[in-house]
C-alpha cells in the first residue's frame, strides 16, 4: 500500500513545488534598482575605456552610457555628476569635430571621376589631402590658390564632387545619425549640455541637413552591415529613432516640420521586414504611438507581446534565444507607450533579466545570434559591442519599468 502512495505523492509534490516557484515574489522595483546600481560600474569602465582606447563615440557606447546614467540619475540612483559632465563635454566637442562636409583624401582621388585629372592638378592638391572643411565656400576658398584659372574651369567640379562626403559618413554626421539621435534623446528634459540650445539646434540642423531628399536617413556600418537583418530595416530602423530624436526637441504646434514629415511619408511607403525582427517592431510600436493611430499602436503592442519568449524575455527574430539588447528595449518601449496592462510582462522580463546578470553587473548579448559574421575571431570582437550594448538597454529598460510592475 505505502508502495503504491508513493508514486501519487511525489507528483504532488512536485505539483506543490511548481505552484510555489509561480507564486515566488516578483522581483520588486528595490531589487531593480540595486540591479542597475550594479551594472554602472560596468558601464562606465568600458564606456570610458572606449573613448579612451577608440577615441570615437559608436553608437553602441558612449551615447548609451550617457543615456543609462542620466536615466539612473534621474530616478534617484547615484551618480557622479562630475564625471557625468565629463562625459557630456568629451561627447560635445567629439561630434562637433565630425560635421565636416569636404574633406579630400588620397584614395579618393583615384577614383573614376577623379581619375580625370592630370598628375600635375594632383600634385597640386596635395597640401589638402585630409584637411577638414565644415562648408563647400570654405573648401573652394583653399583651392582656389592652388590651381590655375583654366586648371579651375576644368576641375573645380570634380574635386568638388570628389571631397564631398557621403551623407552616412561618420565625419559628416556628427558621428553618425544613430549617435547625434541617442544624444539628443538621452539629454532631453535634464540639465546636460547636450540639451542645451548650441549643440541641441545646431544637431537638429545637422540632421535636417542630412536627410535624403525621398525622407530617411542612411544606418552606420553597425546596422546597415554587420548584423543579420536586411538594409531596408536598417534603412527604417534608424530613421525612426532619428525622427522620433527630432519630434522630442520640436516645438508643440499643429503642423510639423517638413522634415519629420517626410520621414513619415517614407516609414508609411515602408513594408514590415520578413521574417519578423522584433527590434524593428519595438522601434515601430514606439514610432506610432508619437506619430500613427491607437489602433495600429495597439496591434504593434499585442504583437511585441506575442512575439515573448517562455522565459519572460525576447529575442531579436523568432526562433532566437532572448537576449538583454531586444529585452530591454522591448520594456523600454512597452513603459513609452503605456497603453494596457504590461505589468506582467514587466514582471516576467524582470525575472529573465536579474536571473541572468553577471557578477560584474553586466548582461550578456550573444554576438553570434544578431552579427552576420560566423568568424571566431569577428564574433569575438563582436561580443564585447553586444555586451555593451545590451547592458545599457537593459539598465535604461528597467528603470523605465519602475512603478509599473504592479504590487
Amino acid at each position: 500500500m505505502l508502495r503504491g502512495l508513493c508514486l501519487p505523492l511525489f507528483c504532488l509534490g512536485l505539483m506543490n513545488a511548481a505552484v510555489r516557484a509561480d507564486d515566488a515574489p516578483q522581483p520588486s522595483d528595490a531589487a531593480v534598482r540595486e540591479a542597475v546600481s550594479r551594472s554602472l560600474p560596468f558601464l562606465e569602465k568600458e564606456g570610458v575605456a572606449w573613448m579612451n582606447d577608440r577615441g570615437c563615440m559608436s553608437c553602441h557606447h558612449v551615447p548609451l552610457l550617457l543615456w543609462s546614467h542620466r536615466a539612473a540619475q534621474g530616478h534617484g540612483l547615484t551618480v557622479d555628476a562630475n564625471k557625468l559632465a565629463e562625459w557630456d563635454e568629451w561627447s560635445r566637442k567629439d561630434s562637433l569635430s565630425h560635421r565636416n562636409l569636404f574633406r579630400l583624401q588620397n584614395y579618393e582621388l583615384a577614383q573614376v571621376e577623379a581619375a580625370k585629372l592630370p598628375d600635375t592638378v594632383r600634385e597640386k592638391l596635395k597640401p589638402l589631402i585630409d584637411q577638414p572643411f565644415k562648408a563647400e565656400a570654405e573648401f573652394v576658398a583653399k583651392l582656389t590658390p592652388l590651381l590655375t584659372e583654366d586648371e579651375l574651369k576644368s576641375y573645380q567640379a570634380i574635386i568638388t564632387k570628389t571631397a564631398e562626403q557621403r551623407p552616412n559618413h561618420l565625419d559628416r554626421n556628427g558621428g553618425g545619425v544613430e549617435v547625434v539621435g541617442q544624444l539628443l534623446l538621452g539629454s532631453h528634459g535634464t540639465l546636460s549640455i547636450l540639451a542645451q540650445p548650441d549643440f541641441r539646434d545646431s544637431t537638429i540642423a545637422l540632421m535636417h541637413r542630412n536627410q535624403l531628399a525621398d525622407g530617411w536617413w542612411p544606418p552606420g556600418n553597425q546596422l546597415a552591415t554587420l548584423r543579420r537583418w536586411s538594409l531596408p530595416t536598417a534603412n527604417q530602423a534608424t530613421t525612426m529613432w532619428a525622427t522620433l530624436a527630432l519630434a522630442a526637441y520640436e516645438v508643440s504646434g499643429p503642423k510639423r516640420s517638413d522634415v519629420i514629415e517626410k520621414a513619415i511619408a517614407y516609414q508609411r511607403q515602408q513594408q514590415p521586414p520578413q521574417p519578423d525582427n522584433r527590434e524593428w517592431l519595438a522601434t515601430r510600436l514606439l514610432f506610432e504611438k508619437q506619430f500613427g493611430s491607437a489602433d495600429e499602436v495597439a496591434k504593434l503592442r499585442q504583437q511585441l507581446l506575442d512575439a515573448r519568449s517562455s522565459d519572460g524575455g525576447w529575442g531579436w527574430e523568432k526562433g532566437v534565444p532572448s537576449d538583454s539588447l531586444t529585452t530591454g528595449l522591448a520594456i523600454y518601449v512597452l513603459a513609452k507607450v503605456r497603453v494596457g496592462d504590461d505589468s506582467a510582462a514587466f514582471r516576467d522580463a524582470r525575472k529573465f533579466l536579474l536571473t541572468s546578470q553577471q557578477p560584474d553587473g553586466s548582461w550578456l548579448t550573444p554576438a553570434k545570434n544578431i552579427s552576420n559574421s560566423k568568424d571566431p575571431e569577428r564574433l569575438k570582437v563582436r561580443d564585447e559591442i553586444y555586451h555593451y550594448w545590451g547592458t545599457a538597454w537593459t539598465a535604461i529598460g528597467l528603470l523605465e519599468t519602475l512603478g509599473k510592475s504592479g504590487p
